[in-house]
């Protein structure tokens, strides 16, 4: 009987499709999710419904000589030569867009030569802008120049990816990370770091002074440690200040013309910034300076933290254990507050959530497991997707 009872157990959550375990329940939506797009990886997708569409960096693939054609049989030898060439590789790398469903798998909608890219897509699905940047590797930079040339296009598509528009744009300016309002009006922040914006989809920008603070004039590709847009309309930039000596935010609402100095949070590096509607601000920050600046083993100890900015007042809310370390902060449907990290202290490290409905006082940890091929947060659903294994799960975070 006993046994009898456990394959029932065994046959109801395979039949469910749900997975429990430490982090709450996943239901698997899928078994295959975008395998059939190879080399494997689900980029950086979106799912509405049972729609989806992905920005995905990839390599080329390459294959390799049967053991009986190989020069040396006990040595792998590529199918072709330029297949052993790592900066060939690397010039071969591209940029897609992918589009389909969960039920009959996606198509190539878009593809670019790039080794970097970033993307936007508007909340009503149909707008897309996509940058991409591409370098040639066999190219060493030219004499008295510290860095190869990056080349940069910027890209625009009205009807989900299946036309694109080449939006005009100088090569020569880096473009790393979109944030936009809605489909008219946003931001580009590329190297430099320089912020430019637009309020015509992209037919004009205007260029944004940046806190002199954030150059370094021996670095021409400085960024900024983080760029957020909150859902006030401000866009927020965290770097840290040299001069100073902390961690620096500067805000700009939209419309003004150069940002302001907001506040300064001391000696942390800032990994995330939530804002809502009525400008209360949310910091994830980590001890010590940003990453960036430390060597990663001296980052053993120091945790991170969630601070509160209410335009006067600074204060830490909570610290969490040094082995948990945050990497985006989200504000959920219902008003929330939703850390997202990793905990390192494991062995093979797993994904952490946690979440507070108190204004950051108290919060309530969940494992999700060893960490995923991919996923992300919708902010709009509640809905938090993850990728492992080629399967696709989803949960709700309200």
């Amino acid at each position: 009987m006993r046994r009898f009872r456990w394959a029932m157990a065994v046959l109801v959550i395979s039949i469910t499709g749900y997975v429990i375990g430490s982090g709450g329940m996943w239901e698997r939506v899928s078994n295959d999710f975008m395998k059939e797009d190879t080399p494997y990886g689900p980029g950086d997708f979106r799912i509405r419904g049972e729609k989806v569409i992905s920005m995905k960096l990839t390599n080329p693939e390459t294959t390799f000589k049967p053991r009986e054609e190989r020069s040396d049989p006990n040595r792998a030898e590529p199918t072709e030569p330029w297949m052993g060439d790592v900066s060939e590789i690397a010039n071969r790398r591209t940029v897609r867009i992918l589009a389909g469903d969960t039920e009959n798998g996606v198509e190539r909608r878009f593809e670019e030569g790039a080794q970097q890219a970033d993307w936007w897509l508007s909340p009503d699905w149909n707008t897309l802008y996509l940058s991409t940047g591409w370098m040639d590797y066999h190219m060493e930079p030219a004499p008295g120049e510290r860095y190869t040339p990056q080349l940069t296009q910027l890209f625009k598509s009205t009807d989900q990816g299946e036309s694109w528009e080449k939006l005009r744009w100088p090569e020569d300016q880096n473009i790393s990370t979109f944030r936009f309002l809605d489909a008219q009006r946003g931001y580009l922040i590329g190297w430099g770091p320089h912020i430019w914006r637009t309020e015509n989809g992209g037919e004009h920008w205007e260029e944004i002074p940046v806190p002199a603070e954030a150059r370094d004039p021996e670095n021409e590709r400085e960024r900024f440690d983080l760029v957020a847009l909150g859902q006030d309309n401000v866009l927020r930039m965290a770097f840290f200040d040299q001069a100073r000596g902390e961690s620096v935010i500067y805000s700009l609402p939209w419309g003004e013309t150069e940002p302001r100095f907001e506040v300064a949070i001391g000696d942390y590096g800032v990994n995330d910034i939530a804002a809502n509607e009525q400008g209360e601000v949310y910091i994830l920050a980590r001890k010590g300076r940003p990453m960036s600046l430390m060597p990663k083993e001296q980052l053993a100890h120091h945790p991170t933290s969630i601070w509160h900015w209410n335009g006067e007042q600074l204060a830490e809310l909570h610290e969490f254990d040094s082995d948990l370390v945050g990497y985006a902060l989200y504000i959920t449907p219902e008003e929330g507050l939703l850390f997202d990290g990793v905990n390192e202290g494991s062995l093979l490290g797993k994904d952490v959530t946690a979440v507070s409905y108190d204004g950051g006082a108290d919060w309530r940890i969940e494992n999700e497991g060893r960490s995923a091929q991919g996923g992300y947060y919708d902010t709009r659903t509640g809905e938090r997707w993850r990728v492992a294994g080629y399967s696709l799960y989803r949960r709700e975070i309200p």
